[in-house]
């Protein structure tokens, strides 16, 4: 990313942190605010309908299609479509996403912790049944 293409950086920090969600921008303007975003080690998402949002969906880290007005473009680069084009399902999406998350997190954990110690309890039965 270009210094130069954000005037003032440090305001720019500042405003940032209170940011959420983007509505109409241009297209500069998303391609600009996904590399800063990324720049700053944040997870970027970025739902488009059309080919004017080729440059910010090829930097961002997962991109949501709208299903029905979307692009097939759109639809190609995309890694969840939303079939309704309802806003209220990204809501959604982002709930059942974390959830899901958590879940497999929880679940691998758990069956790591019982491999290492079906290991040792099989070790420990080793010994004594060498010793004995």
């Amino acid at each position: 990313m270009r210094k130069e293409a954000i005037a003032n950086l440090s305001k720019f920090k500042k405003i940032i942190k209170n940011l959420r969600i983007i509505a109409r921008a241009q297209p500069s303007d998303k391609y600009i605010l996904v590399l800063f975003l990324k720049s700053l080690r944040n997870v970027v998402a970025v739902i488009c309908d059309g080919t004017n949002d080729e440059q910010a969906i090829s930097k961002d880290d997962f991109v949501i299609a709208m299903g029905k007005v979307g692009t097939d473009t759109a639809k190609d680069a995309s890694v969840i479509i939303l079939l309704d084009d309802n806003f209220a399902s990204i809501i959604t999406l982002v709930k059942y996403g974390g959830n899901i998350f958590n879940r497999i997190r929880k679940f691998i954990q758990f069956h790591l912790l019982v491999s290492v110690l079906v290991c040792w309890l099989l070790l420990l039965l080793a010994l004594e049944m060498k010793l004995n």
